[in-house]
């Protein structure tokens, strides 16, 4: 299929729901968005080790003695 067909069939199914796209408009789209769900992540969602500080910010001292659950 040539580039021109292709970018005629995008412009063809943009808006519409995938339930409505014709076979080539579903092929199409289908080469275009590769979600790879089985795929490994790309990066890890760990936390990172930053060093905490080690006495809270004045605003959070504040907030906890006004729920009173700062204690010394």
């Amino acid at each position: 299929m040539s580039e021109d067909k292709k970018q005629a069939l995008r412009k063809s199914f943009a808006g519409k729901s995938v339930s409505q796209m014709t076979k080539e408009e579903r092929e199409v789209f289908d080469a275009d968005f590769q979600y790879g769900f089985g795929d490994k992540p790309s990066r890890s969602n760990t936390a990172t080790n930053d060093a905490l500080p080690e006495e809270p910010s004045a605003s959070a001292i504040s907030v906890h003695k006004l729920f009173g659950l700062f204690q010394k």
